[in-house]
């Protein structure tokens, strides 16, 4: 049987794309392709977060079942949004089978049983990711313990299911063995790993760098802000490490605390502010990126120009701007909600401002010296995660580790030379 994959969404959901072809791989009867019209079943694993991206998923599946193939729906959305998806599918897959997926789908097509196997032990997903390149994404938690009131991911996901600390240290010391430079350490929420465990993410940090040896970094992923106080000081002796990435993304979502307690975020505008600057302090060459949602349904112009005043403040080196669409079984789908040409509105002043604002933050680095992994021909990602294009040099390999003289910034990326020693 010849199957097809795609996967979307979140370094969460990439992860979990990697899992699903490798336990299908395990099975003789399966054939991975590589083009879609060869195949006679297709998987895809889908992402939510947003309207838009639901729209795409539901179109996905539409053109796949117009092709006449066999569709196995994998991801968030057969979790949060089952009735969408149903009965266009011959099979769903929720986010934590993923490990599950070999089994289930051969299952199905042999027997037609739709039943998935009986056990579920989350930490066997860590069994089917393989060092594949330079760059790997390490999942270390399902779920958060959030209860924002706009997000359909925690539908999804669901509470907070952290990894086996030693078990992850496991999986990164063999992908660095394996040859991977850059682990994105990933979660929904990072700051909350091991919350349910009685140990934390600066605890798997700190065990990580002394026990895996070699050149590579580790980026942090998203954390919550309303959990990164619990952890801060023992983080940011984990950020002295050459080995972490000096990398923060930590959402802000609005500069409004009305608009904050809507959300059910769980920490005020200056709660926010303060973590910021604590990073800033300790943390040199900080690349900070953050979240935010325009058109919220309780943010008035007042809250929008709060918002555009906190980020002239914090001065994020990039942000991450969305126009807030209501999702199905999240409490703000169901408060009144902004006009739409509102909501367009704002997101071009907000696309704006965060434009200027990353040109501003990268011109900063220009007759710096940054160190950069090279990750392919003139191009690499430096050691606080910023996109580097360099003059190619015939003796540099990919992998290599290179310092860089920032010579010239543009909007979203630097530019620079190699300096040879």
């Amino acid at each position: 049987m010849k199957i097809y994959i795609e996967g979307y969404g979140c370094t969460l959901n990439t992860a979990d794309t990697r899992i699903i072809r490798n336990t299908l791989k395990s099975f003789k009867d399966f054939q991975i392709v590589d083009k879609l019209e060869d195949a006679d079943v297709v998987v895809i694993n889908t992402c939510v977060v947003r309207l838009e991206t639901e729209n795409r998923m539901i179109s996905r599946i539409d053109y796949f079942r117009s092709l006449n193939k066999k569709v196995v729906v994998a991801g968030c959305m057969p979790k949060a949004l089952r009735e969408k998806v149903i009965d266009r599918a011959d099979l769903l897959i929720m986010p934590r089978e993923a490990h599950l997926s070999g089994e289930i789908i051969y299952r199905y097509f042999r027997d037609r049983e739709i039943t998935p196997p009986p056990y579920l032990n989350i930490n066997d997903k860590l069994k089917y990711l393989k060092p594949e390149g330079l760059i790997m994404p390490l999942p270390i938690a399902e779920g958060c313990v959030g209860r924002c009131t706009y997000c359909i991911v925690k539908v999804a996901r669901g509470d907070l299911l952290s990894y086996d600390r030693d078990l992850l240290v496991k999986k990164a010391k063999e992908y660095v063995e394996g040859g991977v430079k850059h682990i994105l350490i990933t979660a929904q929420d990072t700051a909350c790993y091991g919350f349910d465990r009685g140990y934390t993410l600066p605890d798997l940090l700190e065990d990580i760098i002394s026990s895996v040896e070699g050149k590579y970094t580790m980026r942090i992923g998203m954390m919550h802000a309303k959990n990164v106080p619990e952890i801060i000081d023992h983080l940011l002796e984990c950020y002295r490490s050459d080995k972490v990435a000096k990398f923060l993304h930590l959402p802000l979502q609005s500069g409004d605390d009305k608009v904050l307690r809507d959300m059910n975020r769980e920490y005020t505008v200056d709660d926010f502010i303060e973590i910021v600057k604590e990073f800033r302090r300790k943390v040199k060459d900080l690349n900070f990126n953050t979240d935010i949602i325009v058109g919220f349904p309780t943010e008035d112009e007042e809250s929008f120009e709060n918002t555009l005043e906190v980020l002239r403040k914090i001065k994020p080196d990039y942000i991450h701007g969305a126009k807030y669409t209501p999702r199905r079984h999240t409490a703000a789908a169901r408060m009144k909600q902004i006009d739409t040409k509102i909501r367009k509105r704002r997101s071009r002043i907000l696309d704006k401002l965060r434009r200027e604002l990353s040109y501003e933050n990268n011109r900063k680095y220009i007759g710096k010296t940054l160190r950069v992994l090279v990750t392919e021909r003139g191009k690499g990602i430096a050691h606080n995660c910023k996109v580097v294009k360099f003059n190619w040099e015939e003796d540099l390999k990919v992998g290599d580790f290179v310092d860089v003289k920032i010579t010239d910034a543009k909007t979203f990326g630097l530019f620079g030379e190699v300096q040879i020693s």
